[in-house]
C-alpha cells in the first residue's frame, strides 16, 4: 500500500505541474478536460496558486501497532500557497501544517522567498522563533523552557533571514552560487521538460475512452483513473525517458542543485527509469491492492485554469481478515494574485557564523547544570 500511495502522490504533483493554454472548440467532455489541462499551463507573469493535501479517510485494523499514528494523519492538513512574478523572477511560497488531534494539536508556519535567478532561498526566522502558541508549548517542553527566552535573548533574531546560499557555502566550504548562464540553461530544460511532459499527459487522456469522462452542471470534468491506467502512464513516463533530450534536460537541473546532488547521473537515471517499469508492472499484476484517483478539473474565464482536484483511495486485501483503506485529497487551485514580500536586505541575513555562535549559547544554557558525561556534549 506504502508504493501505491507513494505513485498516487507523484501523479498527483505531475498533475499539478502540468496544470498550473485554449480551443474554444472543445464540445465533448473529454475534449473539454484535455483543454483545460492545456490552458493551465499558460501561467500568466504573476500568478498564486494555492495547494491542500488531506486525508481523508482511514480504515486499519485496531490490532496494527501503526493504528493509532495513521489515525492521527485524518487531523492533519497541508496547505501551500506559492506566489511567482516572472517579470522579476521571484517567488514566495507560505506553508501551513495544522493537526487538531488532541494528540498533537499544534500549527507550523514557514515561508520561503525564492531568488529564481540564482536559486537562493531566504528563510525568515520570525516564524521560527515566535511560533504558533500550540507550537512553541512543544518547543518549550522539549527545551526546558528555552525556547520561549530566545527571542528574549536574542530579539533582533526575528527579523533576519536565513540565506541557504550562504548556509551551503558554511557546509561544504565552497559557493555553489549559480552564473546567469547556469539559470537560463536551467530554464530552458525545465520549460522543455514541462513541454514534453504536457504533451505526454495531454495524448494520454485524449487516448482514453470518451464515455469514461463526465461534465458537472457547474462545468467540473472528471475521470476516475484505476491501476491499469496508473501502470500504463508510468511506462509512457519511462518510454519518454528513452529520449536523449529527456535525460540531458533531467541532468541539467539535477546539476544546478549542486555538484554533490548525484555523483553518478547515467546509472541513477538508469535505476529510476527501471524502477518505474518495474512498479508499474507490479501495479497492474497486483490483484491485492486497488487504486482509484478522481481526477476533477474545473476551467476558469476565458479559457483559463481554475482548479484541479485529485481524490485518491488506495484499498489493501492482501490480508483478507484485516483489510486496510486510505483516502487522500490534493487540490490546486488558482487565486488572484498576492504580492511577494521584498527580498531581505544585506543587514537583514545572518551569517553562519552568527547561527551557530546562537545555537550553541542556546544548547549550553539549555543544558547547563546537567551531568552530560558521555554524551559528547
Amino acid at each position: 500500500m506504502k508504493k501505491g500511495i507513494l505513485f498516487s502522490i507523484l501523479l498527483a504533483l505531475a498533475l499539478v505541474v502540468s496544470a498550473c493554454g485554449g480551443n474554444s472548440a472543445a464540445k465533448t467532455p473529454q475534449e473539454k478536460f484535455v483543454q483545460t489541462m492545456k490552458n493551465a499551463t499558460n501561467v500568466p507573469d504573476q500568478s498564486t496558486y494555492t495547494t491542500s493535501f488531506a486525508v481523508t479517510d482511514i480504515d486499519v485494523a485496531s490490532a496494527d501497532s501503526s493504528a493509532q499514528t495513521m489515525g492521527i494523519l485524518k487531523d492533519i492538513k497541508l496547505s501551500m500557497t506559492t506566489s511567482t512574478d516572472k517579470t522579476v523572477k521571484k517567488s514566495e511560497t507560505k506553508l501551513n501544517l495544522t493537526s487538531t488531534n488532541n494528540l498533537l494539536p499544534v500549527s507550523i508556519n514557514l515561508d520561503f522567498l525564492l531568488d529564481n535567478k540564482t536559486g537562493n532561498v531566504f528563510i525568515p526566522l520570525k516564524t521560527i522563533v515566535q511560533p504558533d502558541a500550540s507550537l512553541l508549548s512543544y518547543l518549550d517542553q522539549s527545551t526546558g523552557g528555552m525556547w520561549s527566552q530566545i527571542n528574549t535573548e536574542y530579539p533582533d533574531l526575528k527579523n533576519k533571514y536565513l540565506s541557504t546560499e550562504e548556509l551551503t557555502s558554511s557546509l561544504t566550504g565552497k559557493s555553489e552560487a549559480k552564473t546567469a548562464a547556469n539559470t537560463k540553461e536551467m530554464e530552458a530544460a525545465s520549460k522543455d521538460l514541462n513541454k514534453k511532459t504536457t504533451k505526454l499527459i495531454d495524448s494520454y487522456f485524449s487516448g482514453l475512452e470518451k464515455d469514461r469522462f463526465k461534465e458537472a452542471d457547474d462545468g467540473t470534468l472528471t475521470i476516475t483513473l484505476t491501476n491499469a491506467d496508473l501502470a500504463n502512464m508510468m511506462n509512457q513516463v519511462a518510454k519518454m525517458m528513452d529520449d536523449e533530450k529527456v535525460k540531458a534536460d533531467f541532468k541539467v537541473i539535477v546539476e544546478s542543485q549542486g555538484s554533490e546532488a548525484v555523483t553518478d547521473f547515467d546509472t541513477t537515471y538508469t535505476e529510476m527509469q527501471t524502477s518505474i517499469k518495474d512498479a508499474a508492472k507490479s501495479l497492474k499484476d497486483n490483484k491485492d491492492t486497488s487504486i482509484h484517483i478522481k481526477v476533477s478539473v474545473k476551467p476558469g474565464k476565458d479559457n483559463s485554469f481554475d482548479a484541479i482536484t485529485l481524490k485518491t483511495k488506495i484499498d489493501d486485501k492482501s490480508d483478507a481478515n484485516a483489510e486496510q483503506s486510505i483516502s487522500f485529497t490534493v487540490k490546486t487551485k488558482a487565486e488572484k494574485f498576492v504580492p511577494i514580500a521584498d527580498f531581505p536586505t544585506k543587514d537583514q541575513l545572518i551569517s553562519s557564523e552568527e547561527l551557530n555562535k546562537i545555537i550553541t549559547e542556546v544548547t549550553m544554557k539549555m543544558y547547563g547544570g546537567m551531568d552530560l558525561t558521555g554524551t559528547g556534549y
